[in-house]
């Protein structure tokens, strides 16, 4: 073992095992708005309520996040597959172009929220570490709202999907045996 990192398409490939939420994260005022497919979101702390998300330098939202202090973090849905090809780039559509796909909302920060996600949180950035091509994003939760019977886009080797509803099920009766619920 030389203790060198592996090589980053290897590292990719590894990495395309781990099944992820899938989100859009998005800053700006109508006009000047901006948003990318992400999954590299995760909660830091309840105390104070706090996440970090990774975002690429040389991403257009970068900038935005940075210039106006406060994001959104959209967990999709099972059924949004199309507006995370879109935030994902994979339609050419850049900017404020992108929010014609869903329907989008302002928070009280005036960050972008996605009607019809799984859940949203709005954010106000209290700090930022940059980390190789990537800036690293702390974000304070001062909002968020979920939709309580919508299932969660995953992404996974290459692929959306989604959780098997029968094992979903089963994990829902396990609780509720467990907790005496039910």
């Amino acid at each position: 073992m030389n203790g060198e990192p592996i090589e980053r398409h290897a590292f990719r490939a590894l990495m395309g095992n781990v099944a992820g939420q899938v989100s859009i994260v998005a800053s700006g005022e109508p006009g000047e708005r901006n948003g990318l497919t992400a999954s590299a979101v995760c909660s830091l702390s309840d105390a104070p309520p706090t996440v970090l998300l990774c975002v690429n330098r040389a991403a257009g939202t970068h900038d935005v996040i940075v210039r106006n202090g406060v994001f959104s973090i959209n967990a999709l849905a099972v059924g949004q597959e199309e507006i995370a090809r879109v935030f994902a780039g994979g339609t050419g559509a850049r900017g404020e172009d992108r929010f014609g796909a869903g329907r989008w909302s302002q928070g009280v920060t005036g960050a972008p929220l996605l009607a019809g996600s799984l859940c949203w949180l709005e954010c106000r950035l209290v700090d930022c570490k940059p980390s190789a091509t990537h800036t690293v994003f702390f974000g304070r939760v001062v909002a968020g709202d979920t939709t309580p019977d919508a299932e969660p886009l995953l992404y996974h080797r290459g692929g959306y999907t989604r959780l098997d509803p029968a094992l979903l099920d089963l994990a829902l009766a396990g609780s509720k045996a467990e907790s005496g619920c039910g």
